[in-house]
């Protein structure tokens, strides 16, 4: 099987363009379609501090590899790669240390930033603490993670904040709030940077357009240093089912990801448009943005403090 762009022998294939890829194409074509994608949504100027939110897996350490490469094109932007320790025992101290590693061999400096110090309780007390079983671990993790990183960012002045949500990660959670009839989180999912809300900085997510096989096949064939333990609490089993389903429907239709992707960002389009009801109240406990009148962090904190 010959590449299709060079003609060496090819390494991989990219089902849904019908691509077929030498490593040294599938690198560069991998990184193409971060920079298209980062042009195309205006997610990035030249001068921008950018905060670079890393797991320790194998998509935050492609984010920052292919940020890293595209951003040395513009002296005037800064990389700061942050993590947040949610403060899960046995799994968060081993993907800690794949982060340290990553960023050290670009020659950058990690900021870590802890769940406990932030929040005085890591994702374990939390979970243990919980009223509400029926909320899971994810659940707390979440608000807390976006919580975390919006004021991290803030202290860091960063201007944006990348993270390195995939093609499919983002497929799952616009089908999912399809699926809950939830209007209002297709628009927030979607949200440009040109449509910021002031009190958060703005997030960019340039992997959004890179299935998980891509992602895995440039992190292989880079050698890349990353943490490939699934969190254990990762065992949601609606995104499960979601995941299921659609990596079904994109092996026997490739391209349906990407089809997806596309019809929620028209579709967020026609919402922010048409309504004008989309304005944020202010947390009466921590002056951040939040569709209600205690944001849902501040709620979760008043429940386990009791």
């Amino acid at each position: 099987m010959e590449c299709s762009k060079c003609g060496k022998p090819a390494v991989y294939l990219r089902r849904y363009t019908s691509e077929r890829l030498c490593q040294a194409c599938l690198v560069q074509t991998t990184t193409d379609r971060v920079r298209r994608t980062i042009n195309r949504h205006k997610m990035l100027r030249e001068d921008d501090r950018i905060a670079v939110a890393i797991s320790g897996g194998k998509d935050s350490a492609v984010l920052l590899h292919i940020l890293n490469k595209i951003e040395s094109n513009f002296p005037e932007s800064e990389l700061i790669p942050v993590t947040i320790d949610e403060g899960i025992k046995g799994y968060r101290d081993k993907a800690l240390e794949a982060a340290k590693e990553l960023t050290k061999s670009l020659n950058l400096a990690l900021e870590v930033f802890s769940f406990k110090n932030m929040f005085d309780y890591s994702l374990d007390e939390l979970v243990e603490l919980r009223t509400d079983k029926s909320l899971g671990a994810c659940s707390y993790c979440g608000v807390f993670r976006r919580r975390a990183l919006n004021e991290v960012a803030e202290t860091l002045e960063a201007d944006v904040i990348a993270t390195g949500h995939n093609l499919d990660d983002e497929t799952q959670t616009i089908l999912m709030n399809i699926m809950r009839g939830d209007s209002r989180r297709i628009a927030r999912t979607n949200v440009s940077r040109e449509r910021s809300v002031e009190g958060l900085v703005p997030r960019i997510k340039p992997l959004s357009e890179l299935s998980e096989r891509d992602i895995v096949a440039y992190s292989h064939h880079l050698g890349l240093i990353y943490h490939d333990i699934p969190c254990p609490y990762s065992g949601e089993a609606y995104r499960n089912d979601i995941r299921s389903f659609l990596n079904d429907m994109e092996h026997k239709r490739p391209g349906t990801l990407l089809a997806i992707l596309h019809s929620a960002e028209a579709v967020t389009e026609a919402l922010l448009t048409s309504s004008s009801d989309w304005t944020l109240k202010t947390c009466e406990k921590c002056n951040t943005p939040s569709p209600s009148e205690i944001c849902k962090a501040c709620m979760m904190l008043e429940e386990i403090r009791g």
